[in-house]
This record gives C-alpha cells, structure tokens and sequence, in this order.
C-alpha cells in the first residue's frame, strides 16, 4: 500500500495518482508503509488505517523510551511510558465524569480531542466510530481509462481523472407522441369520403403522392407540400403546381392586384384599373369614357385565356348566381348572394357573404392554416383535421 503524502489516503501500490486528492504519488512513498503500519498497529494486530485519530496509535517513541521534547508532528496525547496503549485512560480532570461502559479493546478518545472525519471508505471505521459521510453502493468506473475506482473516491488512482467532472450517463429523452392528421374528401353533395394520412414534418401531395390523388387529372404529380408542426400554425405550400391550390376563406382578406379567387366553379381574377398615361411625345390614349372604375374582376377559361370581365364601379360589389352587381347564373355552385368587394382606404377586400360553398383564395407561395381549414386541390375538396 502507499500512503499519500499530502491526504494520508492509502492506494493501492499500482496507482499513480491518489484516490483521496488526486495528487501524483510515486512507489518511493510506500518503503516505509511496512514501518508505519507496525509502529501504529493496535493491541489486536489490526493495521492502523494511516490516518492519525482513526484507530492508530500515536507517534510517539516505543513505550518505555522517553523524550526531552516531543519531536513534531507527535501526538502529546499518547499514553505515559511503560503503560500499555489499550488500557490507557485520560486522567479525571480530563474529561468529566461519566457513567461506565463496557470495556473497549483498543485506544479510547479523550473527550477533549475532537472526533475523527472517519476511515476510507470501504476500512471498517474504529470502535465506537460511525462514518460521517453514507458510502456508495457499489464501485464506478473511470471515463478516462475505465479502471476501477473504490465508492467515495474523488480521482482515480491510475489515470488522476476526477471522479465528479465525469459526465452523467446520457438519459433517452422523453417520447411524446407524434401528430396525427388527415385530409378527408368532401364529396359533392357535402358527405364525407376517403382519408389520406398525415404525420408531422413535411408531407407531400400530389398525383404520384396517395391513391386519393391519383384519378384527379388537375393535380400535378407533385402538387403541393403541407408541413405539420406542434404549434398548431401548419405550412401549405404550392410547389409550382400547374392549377394551383386554395384555401377557404375564415374572414374577410385583402385583395391585390392579380390575385386569383374561385367561387362555386367559377376561377377569377382580380386587377386594378389605373387610369391612362399619355406617351412619351405627349399624345393621350383614346378609349371609352370611364365613369370610375376603379378595377375588374375577369373570368379565366383556360391557361393564359381569358373570358368575361366585369369592371368595377362604386365601394361595394357583390356576386351571386341571382342577386347582385355580378351574376354567374349557370353556376349551380354558386349562392344567389356568394360574396361581396369593399373599397376603404385605397384598398380592397373580400368577404364571403354565408354562402353554402364557400369562397376560395389562391395560395400564393405558401399559406399558414391551422386544423379544420379547407383545402381545394384540382376538382377534390378536402378538410383537414390534426389531431
């Protein structure tokens, strides 16, 4: 064994550094640990632990030698030359009287000198001393070297590492469980039809993306992408589809100039109208008188084709199929009053008037929507749900 120089730790003979304190020992330490272990033995033969107070005797000359002046470091508290260690006493004006107790077999404390801190862990402690500190169940290992280190050691006596810098066993972190969604079709007549699964993250839609998609000839082979995340504010987006997507409309939005709407069957552009400039070498452009228009809403028919278009005239414009400034009468899709344009502010706005189908907006980019939003893709009408 070697006994640190610095702590009073013993270690083993093949370790480095001290399993107390972590300082670098050397084997020179331990020539004399043979000496101290039979100066320091107790009366029953047990080795002294190293560590002066914690069942050793003091460091004294043999019984029988004395001393002019006690060397340094020596325990003036040992025994009287002649009388042996175990039935020494501390004389009466020592400590105070007490009632009597069984016979100890080795060194007894005098009241006057403070308790011992305890043994190494894993030394049975003296007689008549409990350990201040609960000893670790079972021994560790060292990160560094992984060799193995006592319960209640700080370094390890091979490598020096620091027991308590080690890095705690990594705990797998806590499943939650994954969103679920779906998009269920609305067939026409408002029953509900098949199911397409969702999970969270990115989900593609398309043509070649869910045997829902697949009989749609409007629907791109990949249409769109719809990102489901936990907050509750979900991402449709449009990955350059050739018809587009839509979403119904909650609540009254703005309108800009080339924004797309759709109304029963009905596919409409919104523009502004702004008034004629003259050319560069001053000649004005001629046209039909204009009362006020202020923009036009214009039917499409096909890609790059347009049909009717219905300029726009005063702060209020409603669509219907029967009622209203704009009509679509063949348009069984369409409400008698579907919805209305304002004008406030230099700005204009749509709103769907309670109409049975809805009114739909065109997903410019992408779109946030959140759960129970309606999602129009090719000729299929789809409700979202997340759970």
């Amino acid at each position: 064994m070697i006994v640190c120089q610095r702590c009073g730790k013993e270690n083993q003979d093949h370790y480095k550094f001290c399993l107390g304190c972590g300082a670098e020992i050397s084997p020179s330490e331990g020539d004399s640990v043979g000496m101290m272990k039979t100066m320091m033995a107790d009366i029953g033969g047990t080795p002294a632990s190293g560590l002066p107070g914690v069942g050793s005797a003091p460091m004294g000359p043999p019984p029988g030698v004395g001393m002019s002046t006690p060397p340094r470091g020596s325990n003036p508290m040992g025994p009287p030359p002649g009388q042996p260690m175990g039935g020494y006493q501390p004389p009466p004006s020592a400590q105070p009287p007490r009632a009597a107790q069984p016979p100890s077999s080795g060194y007894q404390r005098p009241a006057s000198q403070p308790a011992p801190m305890g043994g190494h862990p894993g030394v049975p402690a003296a007689q008549g001393h409990a350990p201040s500190a609960p000893v670790a169940a079972g021994p560790l290992h060292c990160a560094q070297c992984q060799a193995m280190i006592p319960p209640g050691f700080k370094f390890c006596g091979v490598c020096g590492t620091p027991i308590q810098k080690q890095a705690p066993a990594a705990q797998a972190p806590a499943v939650q469980p994954g969103l679920t969604a779906t998009m269920t079709l609305i067939r026409p007549d408002g029953s509900q039809g098949g199911q397409h699964s969702l999970h969270e993250g990115s989900n593609k839609l398309g043509r070649s993306h869910g045997e829902i998609f697949e009989s749609d000839g409007y629907l791109s082979p990949l249409h769109a992408e719809l990102i489901l995340s936990r907050d509750g504010a979900h991402t449709l987006r449009d990955l350059n589809s050739l018809n587009g997507i839509f979403v119904r409309m909650t609540e009254e939005e703005e309108l800009r100039p080339g924004q797309i709407v759709r109304i029963g069957q009905e596919l409409l552009r919104f523009d502004l109208i702004e008034a004629p400039e003259p050319h560069e070498d001053g000649t004005e452009v001629m046209g039909s008188p204009n009362p006020g228009y202020w923009g036009r809403i214009t039917v499409i028919i096909g890609e790059h084709v347009n049909g009717a278009s219905y300029p726009l005239l005063g702060d209020s414009i409603t669509m219907g199929r029967e009622h209203g400034d704009i009509n679509f009468p063949d348009d069984g899709y369409v409400s008698g009053m579907h919805a209305r344009l304002v004008t406030r502010d230099g700005r204009v706005y749509l709103s769907d008037m309670g109409s049975s189908n809805g009114t739909f907006m065109k997903v410019e980019g992408e779109r946030k929507i959140s759960s129970n939003s309606y999602i129009l893709l090719g000729q299929q009408l789809f409700r979202l749900t997340v759970g």
